[in-house]
């Protein structure tokens, strides 16, 4: 799962490591407010997608004008974001981040990730070519070094001195790094994280060392004990993740939102809806395991995207209890108050009392009997 980098400086920030003042924002309008509050007469201003190389896409920028910042912000907020690491459609910029710019006296680039060949943790870093706070995104490093941490010791002080010797630090500043590579390792442990790249570790110009741009990865499969982290998830952004609870997510351009279970499934509900015309918004796959937690979750996924205007909800029940299936849906949906019209198909185990228990709700609930019903109620033509 990929932070946003407003999410990772989060995680620094409170952590203390340092990184500039800032705020996200959704509006143009709050980018102006969040300039304002931030004074200082320089900022960045930086497109919130999972991908780099942003700064060469255009999706980040340094202003000193309120009214250019303010047309900036118009013009990306909405769009969608191409770059050289995304897909040839781009993902959406819901988010811009707003922070102070500074000025840069040397950049590093340092990297803290798994070595999955031998299980540890391993630092890798290299000087940086930015001139100023401008490019501080996604430049390449030279003369990249590593350094493997024993998973028991833990990252030693030798260690980071090694770090500071071959990203020849001044000396000055090598108990400000020590304390922040110290820091990185315990988070990178401490949140189950696969990933910190930290693009641009700089000295600025009073001699303080910050991070300036950072892209963080945490494993999925912890997230059942990373109950703050699974709340970033943000699926806009990724056509297809696995969050965890038995849940897997695709993200689509579409208005039909699809509950399903098992992948043939999913694929067979996609092919029928296009066929006859229809388009699907999103696509949770759940797994024979799901609890009624990951169900009503479920629900949250499908209408969290804001495009839904219909809810197909298509269960084959073998393995997995169809009344379990229903229960967990009819929670998400009082929960998370989804008011667009619903259709839910079920077959197979305890499918009957499945359909009891929509009945006797009060939801906006259309029941069927095969998946061409279901296409014939969401889009109004006859099924391929």
């Amino acid at each position: 799962m990929n932070l946003h980098e407003f999410q990772a400086k989060k995680l620094f920030r409170a952590a203390g490591i340092p990184v500039p003042e800032g705020e996200v924002v959704d509006t143009p309008s709050g980018a102006i407010d969040a300039a304002r509050r931030l004074g200082g007469g320089r900022w960045m201003v930086k497109a919130q997608v999972h991908a780099g190389a942003r700064t060469e896409a255009g999706g980040i920028r340094r202003f000193n004008d309120l009214e250019k910042l303010q047309r900036f912000a118009q013009e990306m907020l909405g769009e969608r974001l191409i770059t050289a690491e995304n897909s040839p459609s781009g993902q959406p910029v819901n988010q811009l981040l707003i922070e102070l710019s500074c000025g840069v006296k040397n950049c590093y680039h340092l990297s803290v990730m798994l070595d999955p060949h031998s299980g540890q943790v391993v630092f890798q870093g290299g000087l940086s070519e930015c001139r100023d706070s401008a490019e501080l995104n996604d430049q390449s490093p030279r003369e990249l070094f590593r350094v493997e941490v024993d998973p028991v010791a833990g990252l030693q002080h030798f260690q980071s001195r090694q770090l500071a010797v071959e990203l020849r630090l001044d000396r000055t500043i090598w108990p400000q790094f020590f304390e922040i590579s110290q820091t990185l390792y315990r988070l990178f442990i401490a949140k189950d994280l696969l990933l910190i790249e930290i693009g641009s570790l700089v000295e600025n110009d009073r001699g303080q060392m910050m991070v300036l741009d950072v892209r963080v990865q945490v494993d999925d499969n912890a997230l059942i004990r990373q109950s703050e982290l699974a709340q970033w998830v943000d699926h806009r952004q990724d056509e297809s993740q696995v969050l965890g609870d038995g849940l897997g997510f695709i993200a689509m351009e579409g208005d039909i939102g699809c509950i399903v279970n098992g992948s043939g499934l999913a694929l067979a509900t996609l092919d029928i809806i296009q066929l006859n015309g229809g388009s699907v918004a999103n696509i949770v796959e759940v797994d024979n395991g799901a609890g009624a937690d990951a169900l009503a979750n479920a629900c949250r996924l499908v209408w969290d995207s804001g495009r839904c205007s219909r809810i197909l909800i298509n269960i084959v029940g073998g393995i997995v209890r169809c009344d379990k299936v229903a229960a967990g849906i009819i929670d998400g949906i009082q929960k998370y108050n989804i008011t667009c019209p619903i259709v839910v198909r079920m077959e197979g185990t305890r499918a009957e009392e499945a359909k009891t228990l929509f009945m006797q709700s009060d939801e906006k609930i259309e029941i069927v009997k095969t998946l061409d019903d279901a296409v014939i109620s969401l889009i109004g033509t006859p099924a391929s």
